[in-house]
């Protein structure tokens, strides 16, 4: 024997609106929750990749110190400042056997 249930429209209608009377608060501390999270992981995000960027820019001025360094050393070795001395300047070297030094003696 088999019974068949009919269910009123209606009935199931106002069913369900009872279920969700009794739940409404949990529905809203869910869906506010949620929402939290969703925009809690959305400032996450956007942080890591500011951090992400800040890195990449302190990595490109590592090398770009360790270049102007590298030039620096360059630009101030003994043997440049001398070859542009004699070149540029027509200077010469010094010859310490006609310098005459003075003391001052107090």
């Amino acid at each position: 024997m088999s019974r068949s249930i009919t269910i009123n429209r209606e009935e199931l209608i106002q069913d369900i609106k009872i279920g969700l009377g009794k739940y409404k608060f949990y529905f809203a501390i869910f869906f506010s929750s949620l929402i939290m999270l969703v925009g809690y992981s959305q400032l996450n995000y956007k942080i890591d990749n500011e951090i992400v960027q800040l890195n990449q820019e302190k990595n490109y001025l590592i090398a770009e110190n360790f270049k102007l360094k590298k030039d620096i050393a360059i630009l101030s070795s003994p043997e440049r400042i001398s070859q542009l001395a004699k070149g540029q300047q027509g200077m010469k070297p010094v010859d310490y056997k006609s310098v005459k030094f003075i003391e001052d003696k107090p």
